[in-house]
Parts: C-alpha cells; sequence; structure tokens
C-alpha cells in the first residue's frame, strides 16, 4: 500500500515539472497585442512557423503552430544574449 501510494506521489509530482506554462507574447512576437481571431494563414493545421526579433537588446527566437482554426499558437521560445560573443 505504501508503495502504491509512494509510486503516486511520485507520478504526479513529475506531471507538475513537465507542464508548460502558456507563453505570453512579447512586442516583436507574431501575436503581441492580438486577439486570437485577428491573424490567421492558409498553412496546414500542425505546420510551425519560426519568428526571431530583438526585443531589450536580446534575440529572441518563437516557434508557432498552427491550430485547426489556423490560427497560431506560441509553443517555444528562447533568448540569446548576443550572437558571436
Amino acid at each position: 500500500m505504501k508503495l502504491t501510494r509512494l509510486t503516486l506521489l511520485c507520478a504526479m509530482a513529475l506531471a507538475g515539472c513537465t507542464a508548460t506554462p502558456d507563453l505570453e507574447p512579447l512586442p516583436g512576437s507574431l501575436t503581441y497585442g492580438e486577439t486570437a481571431s485577428s491573424r490567421k494563414t492558409q498553412a496546414a493545421p500542425g505546420t510551425k512557423i519560426q519568428n526571431r526579433f530583438l526585443h531589450q537588446g536580446k534575440y529572441v527566437y518563437e516557434t508557432y503552430e498552427v491550430q485547426a482554426d489556423h490560427t497560431y499558437k506560441l509553443i517555444r521560445r528562447s533568448v540569446v544574449d548576443s550572437l558571436g560573443d
């Protein structure tokens, strides 16, 4: 019984660690300041779209996924302080 509880507790803890919160758009993001229906694309659902821009002196790389209603969902972001330094 204790082993079952311990296993369940560990599984719950790991599930909380792997969940990724929704990313908020930054100025320069494709979806910044827009409502969900204002930007649509003709790309097929599931298509990945890349975006790169400068934000507060850092390079920001974003990946979007096209949803079934042809809107974008921000799924990944990475920030680089500077290139080549």
